[in-house]
């Protein structure tokens, strides 16, 4: 069955369509000074729908100049997260009892409001995580992809409630699907607009009521789309918003005894621990989560090898390779694997590594003091065990001086069992690996705890249906010069994986998504 058509953001391809790139980087270069400008101030916790401060602090700097503060954000605990829990629960009933088409209404607005506001969205993203233009306008459009494809699934099953008639006389059936109660929402840094966004309204939407806590290193965009959702018309205690760290206020949060679920997007150990602490309470309700990739690309001696190095270069180094659907080890035939590799490395050396808003920038900075420092780590180890063919510094130079910034680096001579081929490092660091022929690429591909995204390049469409069919992986690319692994779409290319990839099975942004934050009743009413 033919999936009705859902009509994605896509904001840089609308300039570039019309010709008027030159008005999308004015207006971003515009948005920038002005966010710039706002940075540095103070910023509270919400609860109830009223701004709560509290006595500790934290400092948020920008990833590409340590000396621009973003922010400082309230430092929330336990006691802060109890109240929001309350808060929570307290209109739990209210928020469940309204209708549907009230709901989604509240969402449509919040969206538009993200759509007359995307270039400052953006800047925010930029200035805060270190996207580039492109990359961080993509998380904006993402955002409000989710609001509106959800919005539409709610609308359209009409709440996932369903009048099943009399199935026999003088009985009358209706099936449904039911919110939890309270969820905790725990997002992650790396995409801090669109899954924050996603997964707060995958949660609202279907009924819930919320806490959110964002990732400690970029609370500013999150606290902007929480307000837009707020203002959109949210009542109050719908949505809680408390910053802080992972053992302060995720962990309490995890733990309260009146959260139902989680829905959490972040590390394997940390992700599989909430599923734990849920087991140890006794706990019923979901944890939804998506837990990382060691994602592989099989370059097969049918390929294009032009698109090759072109799919694997973006999927690896786009955004330094902070995302879990980047491109980590690529499998190439030995008969196309000097030619690959020569010319990933021409092409990775070309890249530039750059201030996130700067126009020619492609590689990022890295997020984190410990992200620098696991880099260092990884790529001495690389030289150690294998070959480094370009990259493997720090780079400090210019206007580099003040941020974290490292090259793209890859790497060969690395056996498939060793851990640089083996483990997320989250980083612009991608292994190349010599194979004799597709079976091997396969069973190399599939020998991993992962299986989020994965990636095929071959003219052969014999191959490629094999491929599809033996792959162990939820997100499956042949041939996407855009880049191997990554970029996917609301709705066209739900995301989620196998394995230890994810908890469930069920992908954001597919149709099977929100009903994860249900539980399903059937009602029987003798007349």
């Amino acid at each position: 069955m033919k999936a009705k058509a859902f009509e994605n953001e896509l904001t840089y391809r609308y300039y570039e369509e019309t010709d008027d790139v030159e008005a999308f980087h004015e207006a971003y270069e515009d948005a920038v000074e002005t966010v710039r400008a706002e940075l540095g101030e103070t910023h509270d916790l919400l609860i109830d729908g009223e701004r709560v401060a509290t006595d500790a602090h934290f400092e948020v700097t920008s990833p590409g100049d340590q000396t621009l503060t973003v922010g400082e954000f309230a430092a929330g605990d336990a006691d802060d997260i109890d109240d929001a829990v309350r808060a929570a629960s307290a209109v739990a009933d209210e928020w469940e009892g309204f209708d549907v088409a009230d709901r989604v209404a509240i969402f449509r607005d919040a969206a538009a409001t993200m759509r007359d506001r995307k270039f400052e969205l953006a800047a925010t993203i930029s200035l805060e995580n270190g996207k580039n233009r492109t990359e961080a306008m993509a998380d904006v459009d993402e955002a409000i992809d989710f609001l509106e494809f959800y919005s539409r699934e709610c609308e359209r099953s009409n709440g996932y409630d369903f009048d099943t008639g009399e199935p026999t006389p003088g009985q009358h059936t209706r099936n449904l699907l039911r919110p939890y109660g309270v969820f905790g929402v725990i997002a992650p840094f790396n995409f801090p607009m669109a899954i924050f966004v996603g997964m707060t309204a995958g949660a609202l939407l279907t009924g819930n009521t919320v806490v959110a806590k964002p990732a400690e290193s970029t609370p500013l965009i999150a606290e902007t789309c929480m307000a837009i959702m707020q203002d959109a018309g949210l009542p109050d205690g719908v949505l809680n918003f408390v910053t802080g760290d992972g053992p302060n206020a995720g962990q309490p949060l995890v733990e309260h005894e009146d959260v139902a679920g989680v829905v959490f997007t972040g590390s394997r150990e940390v992700g599989l621990s909430i599923r734990e602490t849920f087991s140890e309470q006794g706990k019923h309700g979901p944890v939804i989560a998506e837990l990382g990739g060691k994602n592989p690309v099989i370059v097969s001696d049918a390929a294009d090898v032009d698109a090759a190095v072109e799919g694997v270069m973006k999927g690896a180094f786009s955004f330094s390779g902070q995302k879990c659907s980047a491109t980590s080890r690529v499998y190439v035939h030995e008969g196309v694997y000097d030619e690959f590799t020569e010319a990933l490395v021409d092409e990775t050396e070309a890249l530039v590594v750059g201030p996130a808003t700067e126009r020619e920038t492609f590689v990022s900075p890295v997020i984190s003091d410990a992200a620098l420092e696991r880099y260092e780590s990884i790529t001495e180890r690389a030289a150690a065990d294998g070959t480094v063919r370009t990259g493997g510094a720090v780079r400090t130079e210019g206007d580099l001086e003040d941020g974290r910034f490292v090259e793209p680096t890859v790497v060969t001579d690395v056996p498939h069992e060793h851990d640089l081929a083996r483990d997320e490092h989250f980083l612009p660091f991608v292994t190349v690996h010599p194979i004799a022929d597709l079976d091997e690429g396969i069973r190399k591909s599939n020998d991993s705890e992962y299986g989020l995204c994965a990636g095929l390049f071959s003219e052969d469409d014999a191959e490629i249906d094999r491929w599809f069919d033996e792959i162990e992986s939820g997100m499956c690319y042949a041939n996407r010069s855009q880049s191997a692994t990554t970029g996917a779409l609301v709705q066209a290319q739900p995301f989620g994986g196998w394995k230890y990839s994810g908890t469930t099975g069920k992908f954001a942004g597919g149709y099977w998504y929100l009903q994860q934050f249900m539980r399903e009743q059937t009602q029987t009413r003798v007349e």
